[in-house]
């Protein structure tokens, strides 16, 4: 009850305050006209507004002046002409040389004609009251940022956002003229209520001509970040912060404003750093993002040239077309590039903090705080960078060949040991990195990690007792690896099941079986694994042939064959060993079992088996040779043997027993094809 009583009187005092200053909003030109002619040495009100013309005045003179003594002949001179256009030139770290120099150069020239100014004023106003050099001091001050708004925005923006720069120097100097104008009118001694509603009349008019301006040009803005570029093809961060920049502004702006409103009311001492706050944490995120990612230009292209041009295209020129050079997602510069981003973004939030005057945490709390970012940073950097060389190294193996959906496996395209076993390194040292962070920020934290440690040593033994057979299938699978038994993109048989190795975890390998399915098979449970994707592989062939078919003169059409096949330039490379014969293997009923074989890489097999069939069947076509067919003799009761006839069958029974007798002995006698697609049915 007492916080709602004390949150009652604060709102009421606050409402009380506020219909003060705003009952003051008629008298405000009348403050100011009493104010001008209250500390005019000469009685008029247009006194101060004289003084501030011949100030202006004499800063226009020595702008002009150190324009012909300084700029034309000499920082024209240092600084670089204007090239042909670069299609990288809108790059800002390719232009930072220059905008360095350039800006280094403009502020030597902008102290030549304040001290150009002030020395003309001092010899006009040989005599001036305080009041009066608070005017000169202020009026020169104000003119002065105006030119620097300038020529922050001439440096900032890249070439073709010459409307852009206009419009924001525009709304720059409205804003610097009226908060001037306010700081001056309560050096004067402007009376507080009027002073406080027309200071936040003209933080209104500052807010509406800065967002007024990024709102008409908020396309412009974009196609400048994009530089030619699809949207889709930036990072998804680059998207997001082209979806919300221009309402991050307006919010900065309305909270800024909104503040200021408030210090008002309550009488606070006025913060008018916030409205204009917005130039010093630009200026901080692009000043650290261009030194980083120059510096990063530097390491990763030394050749190139030390600055290019940084003057703008004239006015009605197109935005740049073509996007800047772009490093790869997944280099090194790349991981510079994000790094001068997160380096940017924690310059920004500093200098929004100090902008704000938000207590800043002091002592140990700080000195935590910035420990814990820099072993985030340090932590971020390790991880990528190992990642990066990683799969920089994986790559250089080459890459495995994926299953051929149909194919009947055993292909020889298959990962080396070193790309089998990085993955698995990889995660291992990306796992401990972020281990090491997370331990390394607790400890920053205060939190005793000592206790931790031993709950996870006893949690480790219970998970040892509880999970044997996970423990088993990691050692399994190291022992496997270590004696290299299988590699990614191999093909091997264990048990039952066959496929390709297309995944291996540290507890177990999916299999990709030629047909489609995927099995997924635990270290633990492989006691005998079979490789058919090593060194070599013979394919045994055989063919049935009649009785009456000479043997070696098939032999010796054969060895041509096979030399013949040597000298094909697409099928020859792919023999280790050439086609040749083996000889009557088997002696059947109706047929001889003649085998031939050759030898291949593995997975090379069957592309050779096929044509070597092709060639067998044309070559036993133009020389006569005869396959063999299955005969199956089926006698009948009352057939004629040695005991006397016996009745016969009718005609449809009899075929009916002989197919069955038929089929039988097929059955029994085929091979079994493919591992469960059947048995194959012979003909009858």
């Amino acid at each position: 009850m007492k916080m709602l009583s004390e949150s009652q009187d604060r709102m009421a005092g606050f409402r009380g305050k506020l219909a003060q200053r705003l009952r003051a909003t008629p008298d405000i030109p009348s403050a100011i006209v009493a104010t001008l002619t209250a500390q005019s040495p000469t009685g008029s009100p247009g006194h101060f507004l004289r003084v501030i013309g011949i100030v202006i005045a004499l800063l226009a003179v020595g702008h002009a002046v150190q324009h012909v003594i300084y700029e034309r002949p000499v920082a024209r001179r240092l600084m670089p002409r204007r090239a042909a256009a670069d299609p990288g030139g809108s790059d800002l770290a390719d232009r930072f040389p220059g905008l360095v120099a350039r800006a280094l150069m403009t502020a030597v020239g902008m102290v030549l004609a304040s001290l150009i100014a002030f020395g003309l004023a001092t010899a006009l106003l040989p005599d001036p009251t305080p009041m009066t050099e608070k005017t000169v001091i202020l009026a020169g001050v104000g003119y002065l940022l105006v030119w620097a708004i300038g020529l922050f925005w001439r440096l900032v923006l890249p070439p073709g956002g010459h409307r852009l720069r206009r419009d924001l120097t525009a709304s720059g100097a409205v804003g610097i003229a009226l908060m001037t104008s306010t700081v001056w009118l309560e050096a004067l001694g402007m009376p507080a209520d009027p002073h406080a509603v027309l200071v936040a009349l003209f933080g209104l008019l500052t807010v509406l001509a800065t967002v007024g301006a990024l709102y008409v040009h908020r396309r412009t803005v974009e196609h400048l970040v994009l530089a030619g570029r699809r949207a889709e093809a930036v990072a998804p961060l680059v998207r997001l912060g082209l979806r919300l920049w221009f309402p991050v502004v307006v919010a900065y702006f309305a909270c800024a404003w909104a503040v200021l409103v408030n210090r008002l009311i309550l009488g606070w001492p006025t913060e008018l750093p916030l409205l204009l706050g917005a130039y010093a944490v630009v200026g901080a995120i692009l000043v650290v993002y261009a030194t980083v990612t120059y510096a990063t230009h530097r390491l990763f292209h030394p050749r190139r040239a030390l600055w290019k041009s940084v003057e703008e295209p004239a006015d009605g020129d197109p935005l740049p077309s073509s996007p800047p050079p772009v490093a790869a997602p997944d280099s090194y510069e790349a991981l510079a590039r994000r790094v001068a981003g997160i380096l940017a973004a924690a310059a920004g939030v500093t200098v929004t903090l100090s902008v704000w005057n938000i207590p800043r945490m002091q002592g140990d709390a700080a000195e935590h705080l910035t420990s814990i970012m820099t072993i985030c940073l340090i932590g971020y950097v390790l991880h990528q960078s190992i990642r990066i060389w990683i799969d920089r190294r994986i790559a250089e193996e080459g890459p495995v060949a994926g299953t051929v959906p149909g194919d009947e496996g055993g292909g020889h395209a298959s990962a080396s040991r070193l790309a089998t076993l990085l993955p698995l390194v990889r995660n291992f040292v990306l796992l401990s990195i972020i281990g090491a962070v997370l331990v390394s920020v607790l400890m920053d934290l205060g939190v005793n990690i000592a206790p931790l440690f031993a709950g996870a040593g006893i949690a480790g033994i219970a998970i040892g007792f509880g999970a044997q057979t996970l423990i088993r299938d990691i050692f399994s699978g190291a022992f496997f690896l270590i004696d290299d038994a299988f590699r990614k993109g191999e093909y091997i048989e264990i048990g039952n099941i066959r496929g390709t190795v297309e995944k291996i975890s540290v507890r177990s390998m999916q299999l990709r079986h030629h047909r489609g399915p995927l099995h997924t098979v635990p270290f633990g449970e492989i006691h005998q694994l079979t490789n058919y994707s090593r060194d070599w592989v013979i394919m045994k062939l055989p063919l049935r042939i009649t009785y009456d078919t000479d043997v070696e003169k098939v032999r010796k059409h054969i060895k041509q064959l096979g030399q013949a096949l040597l000298e094909d330039p697409e099928l020859g490379p792919k023999f280790l060993q050439p086609l040749k014969s083996q000889g009557v293997i088997q002696m059947e009923d109706s047929a001889m079992i003649l085998r031939v074989k050759f030898m291949t890489r593995p997975g090379d097999q069957w592309d050779v088996r096929k044509r070597v069939y092709q060639e067998l069947h044309a070559l036993f076509r133009r020389e006569g040779i005869r396959f063999a067919h299955r005969e199956v003799t089926v006698r009948f009761a009352g057939e004629a043997t040695v005991n006397g006839p016996t009745a016969p069958l009718p005609g449809d029974d009899a075929r009916t027993l002989a197919a069955g007798a038929v089929l039988r002995t097929l059955d029994e006698e085929a091979p079994d094809v493919g591992g469960g697609g059947g048995r194959h049915k012979g003909a009858l």
